[in-house]
């Protein structure tokens, strides 16, 4: 989560170590659809590759030049049908096919959202005909079999389009990868659930849209990404937050198996009794609890039908949705354990052996999950939380993280949601291995970077100040520093060189360690997780494994505390 996430002590809340994205509580109110803008042009960089039409199973496409020489980029390609009309709350549809070939040349439509506090510029077309994706390649029309990455992005409903600049896949394709990056339905568009709609779906279930469009972008990547040089043998589904709860809901859905090989999850996975998985993107409402929500939702936009639902326009429901006062049963969508997209819990996955066995990389950021650089709280504040969240064990806990004043007070809640969230990580980690029975290698990172300055070319990131934030590490991992205006140094570079190499070998093999090529010097070795030794694989000032928590005590102390919990996910 970014900073402002971050509870602050004048709340009466207790203190918690995330909030909830991919929720709509929390987004600006007043929100409003924008459509109709021009979009970037092109860039100017020469490219013999980029006329040369490609033929899909919908028609022939030809692509513009990417921000790197060598790479072309193919924009807003559909990849199903428009959601409008008696399509909305629908699986998605087959694309529509075209005579002659088409320019994609201009990014697709975004999908409804608000975008109330975005400055217009960078607000890209919305309408419902939105499932559109975006390929970056070097190697259209050759015969070759790149390894293939799917992007998904994150956000809290709001600025999450694909056609950002922090999601730009020219450096993973100049160092040998087929990118794509597509967007798909979000909010009550993406995850409405309803009685009449589970009745209507035929699988006796309804809810997690996005989803369902993600399948239909594999399926679409299935069918066609070999005409761009990727192969469809060895594809990656990667996000971020809101993302990477898509990545772990189709490690577990059998909508997608075949259709992926590898799995990478920023923002990434949690202990599946973490009692965090309530309150973060990767959690979900039961199908019964969203049924409730989208009954009340109905009635709140006074539709008495799914018709009326339907003949709803989409600001209208926007703008409803995400209104002043708008109650909160009714408007908060989430994804949903709908026995059909998502089977089963994230623990019974595991203890089933349904999770699917590919190799993972996932991981956190440092002032993420309650942790921030600009955080305040007294002793009282924490030993109240200590007392809440620990119980009979809050002694215990304040001896570990001792604080005598406000300012160590903040310090030892930093420290604490820091370990916590490495410690959680790693047991998901020994779930996958021990419980799942997987054989597949996990990866587990914890990135520590702080992006210099402010980035005001992609709506979605916070203001300065805000740390190694939830989401830093996007640019690093795509490697893309040259679509923003941060005031970089030779460092960021380098990291963002590193980590960039770092997620081209895992698309490649499976296995973050060298295989592509990287400059004069060697990665460093990235070990992968082992069960017996909890460790995590700092990526930022430093590149090289850390220990999962500060010390083997608190190593300890918090892993007792997480497999303690009641309640498993």
């Amino acid at each position: 989560m970014s900073s402002q996430d971050v509870p602050h002590p004048s709340r009466s809340s207790a203190f918690g170590r995330r909030g909830f994205l991919g929720r709509s509580a929390g987004v600006a109110a007043g929100a409003t659809l924008l459509g109709g803008l021009e979009a970037a042009p092109a860039s100017a960089t020469s490219h013999s590759d980029a006329g040369r039409p490609v033929r899909t199973r919908s028609g022939l496409v030809t692509g513009v030049p990417a921000a790197l020489d060598g790479v072309t980029v193919y924009k807003g390609i559909p990849y199903a049908a428009s959601t409008a009309g008696e399509n909305r709350w629908r699986a998605p549809q087959p694309a529509p096919s075209w005579q002659g070939v088409r320019k994609a040349d201009v990014w697709g439509a975004a999908c409804p959202q608000p975008v109330t506090g975005i400055a217009a510029d960078k607000v890209p077309p919305l309408s419902e005909d939105c499932l559109n994706l975006n390929i970056w390649t070097g190697a259209a029309g050759s015969g070759e079999r790149r390894p293939v990455f799917l992007w998904i992005y994150g956000g809290r409903n709001s600025a999450m389009w694909a056609s950002q600049p922090v999601y730009d896949g020219a450096n993973l394709a100049d160092k040998g990868v087929v990118v794509v990056t597509f967007n798909h339905r979000v909010g009550a568009f993406g995850n409405l659930a309803h009685p009449e709609l589970s009745a209507e779906s035929g699988h006796g279930a309804s809810g997690n849209y996005g989803v369902m469009d993600t399948v239909a972008a594999l399926q679409w990547i299935r069918r066609n990404i070999a005409a761009f040089g990727g192969d469809p043998d060895r594809v990656t589904i990667g996000g971020w937050s809101h993302g990477s709860s898509f990545v772990n809901i189709l490690m577990i859905s059998k909508l997608a198996r075949g259709l992926y090989h590898r799995a990478l999850l920023s923002a990434g996975v949690q202990y599946t009794k973490d009692p965090a998985l309530g309150r973060v993107a990767g959690g979900y409402d039961t199908l019964a609890t969203a049924e409730a929500n989208g009954t009340a939702f109905a009635a709140y936009m006074e539709a008495s039908t799914l018709a009326d639902l339907r003949a709803l326009t989409a600001d209208e429901i926007v703008t409803r949705v995400y209104a002043p006062g708008a109650p909160a049963v009714g408007t908060d969508f989430g994804n949903v354990l709908d026995g059909y997209v998502l089977p089963t819990t994230y623990t019974g996955a595991m203890e089933s052996g349904s999770e699917a066995d590919v190799p993972v990389l996932t991981g956190n950021n440092k002032d993420e999950n309650g942790a921030s650089p600009t955080l305040s709280m007294t002793v009282a504040q924490f030993t109240a939380y200590a007392e809440t969240t620990f119980g009979d064990e809050a002694a215990d806990f304040l001896a570990l993280y001792p604080a005598a004043t406000d300012a160590e007070a903040a310090a030892q809640y930093n420290n604490y949601a820091r370990d916590e969230e490495r410690v959680s990580t790693f047991l998901w980690g020994t779930q996958f291995k021990d419980t799942a029975q997987n054989r597949s290698p996990v990866y587990n990172y914890w990135f520590t970077r702080v992006p210099p300055g402010q980035d005001t070319t992609n709506p979605i990131e916070p203001t300065a100040g805000a740390g190694a934030y939830h989401g830093a590490e996007k640019y690093y991992l795509f490697g893309n520093l040259y679509g923003t205006d941060r005031p970089w140094t030779a460092q960021d570079h380098e990291i963002a060189d590193t980590f960039s190499s770092f997620v081209a070998n895992f698309t490649a093999t499976g296995n973050p360690n060298s295989h592509v090529a990287h400059g004069s010097r060697a990665l460093p070795s990235w070990p992968a997780l082992r069960t017996g030794k909890p460790l995590a694989m700092e990526i930022g000032d430093h590149v090289a494994t850390l220990p999962a928590a500060d010390s083997e005590a608190k190593y300890t102390f918090l892993k007792s505390y997480l497999k303690s919990q009641a309640t498993a996910y």
